[in-house]
């Protein structure tokens, strides 16, 4: 059996034609670039917003160098969850910046929590992400984190319309009405109809007994 060299000539044609390209449209990869760095851009925006407007704080410009400690990332779960990272270990003005140590255990702890709140596991990103500013799969972790948020508007929304009670309806208040006993008038005239009711009935048996014995 001889290797099948059409298909492995065609690949290698294809790389080749395809780094040739490259090498010869430097503008191709100009677009290739910029396209990158405009979606890592929209990547880092869109994380920066999801932090910033449930925290109320302004982030650095370097969001991975501010995110890599763990301690903005510990408080984003408390909001969305209270108490679910129990410590957190913070800087001081004596100690401004953590050892390497209590930033990986911030972190573990923020990650720990987010499992408890039910993020899914294919969702969560690695202690290394984090520590390593890799802001990719870190915004896949937020983004899952803050689905759980109760406390947006949206969220409320979707929370409150089950819970609607339904309102009363027209049929009970006729109901109610109609156990309401009858007015005076009504009764009287109930009354008469069944006397002239009687009287017709025993005239009748008058004129009946009157023709037989005629």
């Amino acid at each position: 059996m001889y290797p099948n060299l059409s298909s492995s000539s065609s690949s290698s044609v294809f790389l080749r034609s395809h780094k040739s390209l490259e090498s010869v449209d430097p503008q191709f990869t100009m677009r290739r670039k910029m396209e990158q760095l405009r979606e890592e851009l929209e990547l880092t925006e869109h994380l920066r917003d999801s932090i910033e407007s449930r925290l109320k704080v302004d982030l650095p410009g370097d969001l991975g160098s501010s995110l890599m400690d763990g301690v903005v990332l510990c408080h984003l779960a408390n909001q969305i969850r209270p108490r679910s990272v129990g410590s957190i270990h913070v800087p001081s003005p004596a100690v401004p910046k953590l050892s390497m140590a209590k930033c990986r255990r911030n972190v573990e702890n923020f990650l720990d929590a987010c499992r408890k709140i039910g993020v899914p596991q294919f969702s969560l990103c690695s202690p290394y992400d984090i520590i390593q500013s890799r802001l990719q799969p870190l915004s896949v972790t937020v983004q899952a984190l803050v689905s759980f948020d109760t406390s947006s508007p949206d969220r409320k929304q979707d929370v409150a319309v089950p819970s609607k009670s339904p309102a009363p309806s027209s049929p009970s208040l006729v109901s109610v009405t109609t156990q309401t006993p009858p007015p005076s008038w009504q009764i009287w005239d109930l009354i008469g109809s069944s006397l002239l009711h009687v009287l017709c009935l025993v005239l009748l048996f008058l004129a009946y007994s009157w023709s037989e014995l005629t």
